[in-house]
């Protein structure tokens, strides 16, 4: 990806540097809009013409690859090889004015850059990727915790991890380390901070039912809260976000009996349930019953707590049915009911993994090689870029400070 610099001279090194051997042309030059692609220093908008007609005769990307790296098959132009090189190496993709308002810049010809901060250690051999989710800001330590899977390799299965990820963000500098909840969690995934908690969505595994677990964010200790539904195991709890009045949605797939073999044949469909914290009334509220879903995964609120989204994934992220979909629900605390969703997006390259929405109503999503941006309507406004070999998973908020938990490396951009 390319790393902006204040200078001019810089910015025409950035590719240069990632090895493509090709500088960005200046904003105003003949070439700046060739194949309908305006490249600024470390960005390029992606105008309607080539969006929707590819200038290349034939052409083809599997649904796991990003746009970038849309096969060009027989001869094409070289200017539409260029054009993908100089996608694949800039920083930020935009494809609306308004993606410029999230970024703070007026437009592709500003700089804007997304630093990496820290690499994560790779992961072992048994292993088919490496995922970073749950992340979530606490205020108390003014830090960030992220947890680590490692996704298995056919034959093999999920191991337990004592430890998650903790960024702390009290130096001049970020400092990212391995700490150690008391008693350890059990497959976590995603988390949300309420109320001086870090609650933890765990997966569990043969011998430990998933569900929720809250931890002190200074002391590290933990405590589950939630375990069951009526003396039923849950799946593999994959996510948690909070109301601020408390009621808790989750999500509930078969991730850890499918595609990490690491726990019992699923009791339940999958699906989103609704706890409500200070009653303790749990129940389903969407779910494969009513043929939604097929593995729902992260879940987000927006500013208001009027609306819930969930991402979905489906049997495989490289599955060409796989549901790749954002719904969005709208809820109401006086009956605990969710509206019929809508599908809000269909994500072009993975799946949305985590989601998170900023407070004008934007949604976030990580997808494989950049953050995707949509607006309240879904309309596709942007993509924040990871680095080649990454994929972002999640995010968390730190005030203007968008966070990005990639499956390599943790990242950060100032945002509106």
């Amino acid at each position: 990806m390319t790393i902006a610099t204040r200078s001019g001279k810089g910015a025409l090194c950035a590719l240069a540097f990632l090895g493509f051997g090709i500088a960005a042309p200046t904003p105003n030059s003949p070439e700046a809009a060739e194949n309908g692609v305006l490249i600024g220093p470390s960005g390029v908008e992606v105008l309607p013409s080539f969006r929707n007609k590819f200038p290349a005769a034939d052409f083809n990307r599997p649904v796991t690859e990003p746009y970038w790296q849309t096969e060009i098959i027989g001869k094409a132009d070289d200017s539409v090889k260029k054009t993908l090189d100089a996608m694949a190496n800039a920083s930020f993709i935009a494809f609306e004015p308004e993606f410029y308002q999230v970024l703070g810049i007026s437009d592709y010809s500003q700089e804007k850059e997304v630093e990496p901060i820290f690499e994560f250690p790779p992961g072992p051999t048994w292993a088919n990727r490496v995922v970073h989710d749950g992340s979530v800001y606490a205020p108390e330590c003014n830090c960030l915790f992220v947890a680590e899977l490692h996704p298995p390799k056919k034959g093999f299965s999920m191991q337990f991890l004592p430890w998650v990820w903790r960024t702390s963000l009290n130096g001049s500098t970020p400092v990212t380390e391995k700490v150690y909840p008391n008693p350890p969690l059990t497959i976590a995934n995603g988390a949300h901070y309420f109320n001086g908690s870090v609650y933890w969505a765990q997966e569990g595994n043969y011998t430990t039912p998933g569900g929720i677990v809250r931890m002190n964010p200074i002391t590290l200790q933990t405590e589950v809260v939630l375990n069951n539904f009526m003396g039923h195991r849950f799946n593999s709890p994959n996510d948690v976000v909070i109301t601020k009045s408390g009621v808790a949605y989750f999500t509930d797939g078969y991730y850890g009996f499918a595609n990490f073999n690491d726990t019992i044949k699923p009791e339940l469909a999958n699906g989103v349930y609704r706890w409500d914290m200070a009653a303790g009334r749990v129940r389903m509220v969407a779910g494969a019953g009513t043929g939604l879903f097929i593995n729902p995964n992260g879940v987000a609120l927006d500013a208001t707590d009027d609306i819930l989204y969930v991402t979905a994934r489906g049997f495989t992220s490289a599955d060409a049915d796989g549901n790749r979909n954002i719904y969005k629900f709208s809820r109401s605390d006086e009956q605990g009911m969710l509206s019929p969703p809508q599908l809000l997006t269909y994500a072009d390259a993975g799946f949305p993994d985590g989601v998170k929405v900023d407070a004008n109503g934007r949604i976030y999503g990580g997808v494989a090689g950049a953050v995707d941006v949509w607006s309240k309507d879904g309309t596709l406004l942007g993509k924040i870029k990871v680095m080649a070999d990454d994929t972002a998973v999640n995010m968390a908020w730190v005030g203007k400070w968008l966070y990005i938990f990639g499956r390599s490396r943790i990242y950060r951009v100032l945002l509106t």
